[in-house]
């Protein structure tokens, strides 16, 4: 114990004593408020006017604080992959959750996700502030089911049914369900309004250090409607909305001075109008096996789909004559502009980049396209979809969001050069705290004056 609180105090002087400047004139942080809105792209913070947005509550906290014009992310810029990036401070490569689902060619899984923090290779932020002796709260944010959060409402799959009621009082820190189920009884659980009461609820009953919440529904009316539509916009206004039913309440508690507020997104978005099947052709050469009915019964070569990008892996990574055979298929489907491929990478390119580690190959598709996963039929398909995301974080519609203000932050014209894997170091500098080996750095280093 003693040395563990030598190893603690070490790291606190270390996070005071590196950037003298970020101890910011004014009330020292006691609460981070971290709000991811998945899919919120910069412009819908930067330029809402254009886009005749009412979001006085985003206006309001971009404009007592720092904002980025626009957050580099990671490959691929999908939900799970960012999210782990922002509490770990690790591309994917490190910090282990490199797309949202596992590899799951039979779908053995039915479906699942990355849900799970055993997953996740990396020391965490919340790993990093209990070291620090401060109690953390999470609601829906992804990849914590089992994670080490003291109060904790994690992310796991669509709640529609008692079934799923069942599993969430389960997963969740116990009681702590079944309790902020009586905070809002209209809404559906795990819906952002049914989220935003819980949080309310968990700051007035628990008072932790750090506040997660993962709000889901702008994503969704993104890939429904696509993004920048009247759907997508009336969806962040009503997330506006919860937010400042969020502020309302810290206000009225009498911890607004001591409040910091990170508003964040994992990625952002782009319209999609096709979707290009790569494992068709990978099927016709024999890297894929199927029965009659065209369900898969062997491969030697599949794809991680992430609509934006794919990556392909193979199944044994010692077989080179498969991996060759597939190189040579997929880089002639790219030298044909009619598959809407942009761009190849080769392992060299995603290990440079912090990606899949297992891929052999990756493509990233122009603009209008995305990835499909069907093994039969026509190579290019309409896609069901609006609005996509998990592109390269190169792309500039794939750039994320942060909005920094309250305590411990001083204003600031723009965050310039900010990274995805930034997010969790900066919450755990504003509580005095550092996440051990992250690459990440405390955003307000970027600030411009």
């Amino acid at each position: 114990m003693y040395r563990t609180l030598l190893r603690v105090a070490a790291l606190l002087v270390v996070a005071a004593g590196c950037c003298p400047f970020l101890s910011a004139k004014g009330p020292v942080t006691k609460l981070v408020i971290l709000i991811s809105v998945d899919g919120m792209t910069p412009a819908e913070y930067t330029d809402a006017d254009a886009h005749g947005l009412k979001i006085p509550n985003l206006r309001a906290l971009k404009g007592a604080g720092c904002s980025s014009p626009g957050v580099t992310g990671v490959f691929p810029a999908s939900t799970y992959p960012s999210h782990t990036a922002m509490i770990t401070g690790q591309p994917p490569a490190v910090h282990g959750v490199i797309s949202n689902t596992p590899m799951d060619p039979f779908n053995l899984e039915f479906g699942g996700w990355y849900y799970y923090a055993d997953k996740i290779k990396s020391p965490t932020l919340w790993q990093a502030l209990h070291a620090a002796r401060l109690k953390t709260a999470a609601v829906s944010w992804p990849v914590t089911v089992g994670a080490d959060v003291d109060y904790l409402l994690p992310e796991y799959r669509p709640v529609r049914t008692d079934e799923d009621i069942a599993l969430m009082r389960v997963l969740s820190t116990p009681r702590l369900f079944a309790e902020m189920q009586k905070e809002n009884t209209t809404a559906r659980p795990m819906s952002d309004d049914w989220r935003t009461d819980a949080v309310i609820a968990i700051l007035r009953t628990r008072r932790p250090s750090l506040m997660a919440l993962h709000l889901s529904e702008l994503d969704e009316a993104q890939h429904r409607y696509g993004p920048h539509t009247a759907e997508s916009h009336a969806e962040l206004e009503r997330i506006d909305a919860q937010i400042g039913k969020i502020r309302a309440y810290v206000e009225q508690s009498g911890r607004a001075r001591e409040t910091t507020w990170v508003i964040v997104s994992d990625h952002g978005f782009l319209s999609v109008e096709k979707l290009f099947h790569p494992l068709v052709a990978l099927r016709e050469a024999g890297l894929i096996a199927t029965d009659k009915n065209g369900r898969l019964t062997d491969w030697k070569v599949y794809q991680r789909n992430l609509t934006g990008s794919v990556f392909f892996e193979a199944k044994d990574p010692n077989d080179r004559a498969s991996i060759e055979k597939a190189t040579e298929i997929i880089r002639a489907l790219a030298a044909d502009p009619a598959n809407g491929i942009a761009h190849v990478y080769t392992a060299d390119d995603l290990k440079a980049m912090g990606a899949d580690p297992l891929a052999f190959l990756a493509l990233d598709p122009v603009k209008g396209f995305g990835f499909g996963s069907n093994l039969m039929g026509p190579q290019v398909t309409n896609s069901a979809s609006k609005g996509a995301h998990g592109y390269s974080p190169q792309v500039p519609e794939m750039r994320s969001s942060l909005i920094l203000s309250g305590a411990g932050v001083e204003r600031c014209s723009a965050l310039e050069g900010v990274s995805i894997e930034d997010i969790g170091p900066t919450a755990a500098a504003l509580l005095g705290a550092s996440i051990p080996g992250a690459q990440g750095h405390d955003a307000r280093t970027h600030e411009k004056r």
